[in-house]
């Protein structure tokens, strides 16, 4: 199973977001081209970061508002996409709706709802 580490090279880079340069660990396969632009590649990734499968992220109704978020940052970092997902934020900013933080996958790991839903 991929580590986390495994992607920073594909969610940092520059601000072109062209595809990484082959690592030592040999060519690029078509898992290395992600496009953040491309809905069902940051759902594979973030479901492989999450620990959650693609529907479950789609069943949050998040995932296009989290696509976004990502989208709006420069800086692809993995740590803050996770974050985003299971906080329903992106790190040191407020909640994306007023709806994120209810629909976090915090709330699922606990089979809990969030306080006042």
């Amino acid at each position: 199973m991929p580590t986390f580490d495994d992607y920073h090279h594909r969610l940092s880079g520059p601000a072109d977001y062209g595809p990484p340069e082959p690592d030592e660990d040999g060519p690029l396969g078509p898992a290395d081209l992600l496009e953040p632009a491309d809905f069902d590649a940051f759902l594979r990734l973030s479901a492989e970061l999450t620990g959650f499968d693609e529907d479950e992220l789609r069943d949050t109704g998040m995932a296009h508002e989290h696509h976004r978020t990502l989208l709006a940052h420069r800086v692809r970092d993995e740590h803050a996409l996770v974050h985003l997902w299971y906080v329903g934020a992106w790190p040191d900013e407020p909640p994306s709706s007023p709806r994120a933080p209810d629909r976090g996958l915090l709330w699922r790991t606990f089979h809990g709802t969030a306080p006042g839903t």
